[in-house]
């Protein structure tokens, strides 16, 4: 969680802390490269580059899980007059179509040490209340903070059947603490290991039943946010690799199956830095942790030098994963100055595409779905007359929710003679479907000449995000096959575009 949008950061602690620069990893290098002759397109045309893109149906790679968004921050979500149009533009099938939902262990729920249940709304009042109604108005901040998460997660669920929502844990309860009375980890404020760490787990299993109980099973639960993060003022909780490993082992796993919750998967260990997260996982015990999680923005090192934002430049995890799933389970560019532009577009773009196609995660997740107001953090931002604004982010977001999904898997893709392209491919096997993610960071338009192995398609439908483009995913004419089995298509200036085709020999 971010608050004033600043990363507040001590020189020695970072040093100690400092995430190894993962090259990657040779046994999973490079694409392999396609044999045979590769179509070659020549532009004759002043200003307009060109491009080989070679598509290999046989050569596969991870399996997506999916794309998601934060719940977050809760209240003015809950609150906002807006709220129905902006679950439909993130979770809805006219909007991002997103699959995924992340919500927030809070640390402030009453918690019955003797039963374990921890209650998750306000007795008295139902969760459908209005925002305007006493019976809201009436509440604390925490009972608001309460009622509008369980409210954002249910709908959603109920909704558009999301499959996938799960919670991470900023910090226990304050009670929990080595130092009870702040909620931030700074000067290694962190759980009292000594007397609280049955409580904890406890207290996370409760929170699940109470969600389950309320008809939103969790797909999954992480006991820690940043856990390395000792500096920020925000609620947080610090964690070494050993202690963060052996809670989940010897206390939080046994008691989420203590309440029935076996099914439900333990995540970590959600570093905000990749290369941090690869450190930490690497010396924890990852026995009992389903899915290995890591953030999404920079590394260390950038941040010594005043470099914040997006990752551009993640690297594969050096250290066996045991073939679990890796999900980048938060991101954004909390760099300062709000930018809705496309170049703000590509930074998404860019970072999605390296970790998809490079460090191969099977799931990107965003921050923060909506905010009340313009903020580089959030899919969507409220102006100050209310109205609801569309970041790049927001497109470039759809051109992977949309058309990559869930349960499709990465094949290869490769392009040559161009440095301004990147290009990552996604099939569904059952069904022939592909999808292609042409990325152009160029200041020209690139002609691409696309050549198929292993399969064939009779048209590609391209959706374009651009700086020009004002639709969402404007679709452009179908593209027909040519003589050779492959395909021309025009890729603008500093886009997006996916194309997407039905294979029709695999």
């Amino acid at each position: 969680m971010k608050n004033n949008y600043v990363r507040q950061l001590a020189l020695p602690a970072i040093i100690a802390l400092f995430g190894v620069s993962c090259s990657k990893d040779a046994s999973q290098g490079n694409l392999e490269k396609i044999t045979g002759a590769k179509a070659q397109i020549a532009s004759s045309t002043p200003g307009i580059d060109s491009a080989n893109i070679s598509l290999n149906w046989a050569q596969g790679y991870q399996k997506i899980d999916g794309f998601g968004a934060f719940a977050g921050r809760v209240t003015p979500f809950f609150e906002s007059p807006k709220r129905d149009s902006i679950l439909d533009l993130l979770w809805g099938n006219s909007g991002l179509q997103l699959n995924m939902i992340r919500g927030e262990v809070l640390h402030t729920y009453p918690f019955n040490s003797s039963t374990g249940a921890v209650t998750i709304k306000p007795a008295t009042v139902d969760i459908d209340v209005s925002p305007t109604a006493a019976a809201y108005t009436g509440l604390t901040a925490d009972q608001k903070t309460h009622i509008s998460q369980l409210w954002i997660m249910k709908s959603v669920k109920q909704r558009y059947s999301t499959p996938i929502a799960f919670a991470s844990t900023w910090t226990p309860p304050l009670s929990m603490k080595t130092n009870t009375s702040v909620v931030s980890a700074k000067w290694f404020n962190g759980l009292n290991y000594s007397c609280c760490s049955s409580s904890f787990a406890n207290y996370v299993a409760g929170f699940v039943k109470g969600y389950q109980n309320e008809g939103v099973s969790l797909y999954g639960v992480s006991p820690s946010n940043e856990p390395e993060n000792v500096f920020s003022d925000w609620p947080a909780s610090y964690w070494t690799a050993a202690h963060l490993g052996e809670f989940i082992t010897n206390n939080l796993r046994p008691a989420l199956n203590a309440q029935g919750l076996n099914g439900v998967k333990i995540i970590s260990s959600e570093n905000a830095a990749w290369g941090t997260a690869n450190n930490f996982l690497s010396s924890m015990d990852k026995s009992n942790v389903d899915i290995l999680a890591g953030h999404g923005y920079v590394e260390i090192g950038d941040l010594i030098v005043g470099t914040r934002g997006l990752n551009q430049n993640p690297s594969i995890w050096n250290y066996a994963t045991g073939n679990k799933p890796v999900w980048v389970t938060e991101a954004s560019d909390d760099a300062g100055t709000y930018d809705a532009s496309m170049a703000m577009g590509l930074k998404l773009a860019t970072s999605m595409h390296k970790f998809l196609a490079e460090c191969n995660v099977n799931a990107y997740v965003y921050w923060l779905g909506m905010l009340a107001f313009q903020n580089n953090e959030a899919l969507i931002c409220t102006r100050s007359d209310g109205s609801l604004e569309f970041p790049k982010t927001y497109d470039v977001m759809g051109q992977f929710s949309r058309f990559v999904r869930p349960g499709y898997f990465r094949f290869a893709a490769s392009v040559s003679n161009n440095g301004n392209l990147r290009v990552s491919a996604y099939k569904d096997p059952a069904t022939g479907k592909f999808s292609v993610v042409v990325i152009n960071t160029g200041s020209v338009p690139v002609n691409c000449a696309v050549a198929l192995s292993g399969f064939a398609a009779s048209s590609l439908t391209g959706y374009v995000t651009s700086a020009a483009s004002t639709a969402h995913w404007a679709a452009t004419t179908p593209v027909n096959a040519n003589a050779s089995g492959g395909f021309v298509v025009n890729v603008p200036a500093s886009s997006v575009v996916t194309f997407t085709g039905t294979s029709t020999l695999q």
